[in-house]
């Protein structure tokens, strides 16, 4: 686990999630607002996941771009 970010999320509730990843660092945007920024070195390059924990969630148009 690199980060936690505890939110509460209404059900039924979208939301746009963000993540940016520039070399070591990792940031994480959840309608706007930054809830996640580490330094990760040991992943600098690879594949991505999403999960969640201890709940649901529906991800749709998901896409990945270069910076």
């Amino acid at each position: 686990m690199l980060a936690e970010a505890p939110l509460l999320i209404r059900a039924g509730v979208s939301l746009p999630l963000r993540i940016r990843a520039r070399g070591a660092r990792i940031e994480a945007f959840v309608d706007g607002r930054q809830a996640v920024d580490v330094t990760d070195t040991r992943h600098t390059r690879g594949r991505i996941g999403l999960n969640v924990f201890g709940g649901r969630a529906a991800y749709q148009d998901t896409f990945v771009t270069a910076l």
